[in-house]
């Protein structure tokens, strides 16, 4: 299977749909596949016509994390012993590509397809969705690849320590209470519902969404308000100067 049969991205009037496509393996992550999304959400640091990236599983899952049926076979999933050296180059990727990006979460979020459903800016789940912290259960660290710190930002300390020292799912419901996910709709209606976040985005003026979520991210790091303000200043200026520029061009 080729890359472009493992990944396929479709592009419409500024809003772009990734889909993880290897629905017979529920999109385990194997090598072609991390390499493919690596390649892609690094090539969008200058994709000035890509404005919101909305990222699905096809058939039954969203992704059910490292593909462990491929062991020994030339496309197994290179991380391991050494590190997760491409896994975290891809979520690193998703973080500084310049577009939000949706995580349209539908069947099973495991492990590392976990990982990649926390480093979106946006999750929405399907009815069906099921949030896995697997590593524990397969004799691993409770987490890696940034799970914990997004989980204990997210959820709280004792909820999220529960989740990955026991490596028990989360369905959808209880996402939605503890503010893992933004909403939960039906499955056959989570394409529809990304699409229609995507276009109250796409209202925003040019650059909004790159600098807010720059800005979202930094200021996670931050540790005092004044800094905060500072900084969510600094991106106010941006877009003030740069409305400026475009009424005196026109």
């Amino acid at each position: 299977m080729s890359t472009a049969d493992i990944l396929t991205v479709e592009l419409t009037d500024g809003v772009e749909t990734v889909t993880l496509n290897r629905p017979e393996r529920l999109n385990a992550l194997n090598q072609p596949l991390a390499e493919a999304l690596l390649a892609h959400f690094e090539a969008k640091k200058r994709d000035a016509e890509t404005r919101v990236i909305l990222l699905r599983g096809a058939g039954r899952a969203f992704s059910s994390g490292a593909d462990l049926k491929a062991g020994g076979q030339p496309d197994r999933l290179r991380d391991g012993p050494h590190g997760d050296w491409g896994l975290r180059d891809l979520l690193r990727a998703m973080r500084r590509c310049p577009q939000p990006v949706v995580a349209l979460v539908h069947g099973a979020a495991a492990g590392g397809g976990l990982a990649i459903a926390l480093a979106a800016d946006i999750i929405v789940a399907g009815e069906t969705a099921a949030f896995h912290p697997a590593f524990i259960k397969i004799g691993l660290s409770g987490s890696e690849l940034g799970v914990s710190w997004r989980l204990q930002r997210t959820i709280g300390l004792s909820r999220a320590r529960e989740m990955l020292l026991t490596g028990r799912p989360m369905l959808a419901d209880e996402a939605l209470r503890t503010g893992l996910v933004a909403s939960v709709v039906p499955d056959a209606g989570l394409l529809a519902h990304g699409q229609g976040l995507a276009a109250d985005m796409l209202k925003a003026a040019p650059d909004a969404l790159r600098i807010s979520k720059r800005t979202f991210d930094a200021t996670l790091e931050i540790a005092g308000f004044d800094t905060a303000l500072e900084l969510e200043e600094r991106g106010q200026i941006q877009m003030i100067r740069a409305g400026a520029a475009a009424r005196a061009a026109s």
